[in-house]
């Protein structure tokens, strides 16, 4: 989050946002967009090594990744801070080792410190106060715990123009990961970082998603970004967070 307002002013107003999205039609016609970048997303999915160990999901929203899940025996909480999107998730018959619960992600209370072996998310750790859940998120997770997550970054002008004139597609809270951000993470776990999308998703959405075009796409980003000079042109972050050797140790 980017903002200085008192704490509980800022979870109602994401809790709120998120709530009056659920049943959001726009959120289907935006999928457009996305449809270059889906291999990007498949990064956050739960490892064949996790399929029998507590997942935690950050942000849930509507439970389409557990719904997606298969071969899971282990224990998989969704959280959100949408009441909302909790009741939604709770409506989706999957089997009882899925929980799905309203929480703070900022803090985490709904899991016991070492308890998570991987968290994921998908366009959540930009709405959060990174000072408040990195720590959080470092307590919670097990000796061999590990997160993965996937950011929107500032990005090209393009991007930013973009965002500059759809303020209603987001909160006033949010803001794209910069270098500051993943500075901070640095103080609490070893960070790894890919860049993603860059020709994407411009060239495909002009040329209607062609899977020619999104195939050429990615091998254009697969090289350009290896370079520093483009890295901060990208729209998309991998993030992958691993408990920082002396607190495995510990």
């Amino acid at each position: 989050m980017n903002s200085q307002q008192p704490l509980d002013v800022r979870a109602k107003i994401e809790a709120d946002f998120h709530d009056a999205r659920i049943n959001d039609e726009d959120e289907d016609r935006l999928g457009y967009a996305y449809v270059s970048v889906a291999d990007v997303y498949e990064f956050g999915a739960v490892p064949d090594e996790c399929l029998d160990r507590t997942v935690l999901e950050i942000g849930c929203f509507r439970g389409d990744q557990a719904l997606a899940l298969r071969g899971f025996c282990g224990r998989y909480v969704g959280i959100d801070i949408s009441p909302a999107a909790i009741e939604h998730c709770k409506q989706l018959g999957l089997p009882g080792g899925f929980e799905f619960k309203v929480d703070d992600a900022n803090v985490l209370d709904s899991m016991a410190d070492g308890s998570v072996d991987y968290a994921f998310g998908h366009g959540v750790l930009h709405h959060l106060d990174l000072p408040r859940f990195a720590p959080a998120l470092a307590r919670k997770l097990s000796n061999r715990g590990f997160a993965r997550f996937v950011e929107p970054a500032q990005g090209n002008m393009l991007l930013r123009a973009f965002r500059k004139l759809t303020p209603h597609l987001r909160t006033p809270d949010e803001y794209p990961f910069d270098h500051g951000a993943i500075a901070l993470l640095r103080r609490h776990f070893d960070v790894r970082i890919s860049y993603q999308a860059l020709v994407r998703p411009y060239a495909p959405m002009l040329c209607l998603n062609n899977k020619a075009v999104i195939r050429a796409s990615r091998w254009v980003d697969d090289r350009l970004l290896r370079h520093r000079i483009f890295q901060d042109q990208a729209w998309l972050l991998q993030i992958e967070l691993h408990k920082q050797r002396a607190a495995r140790s510990a």
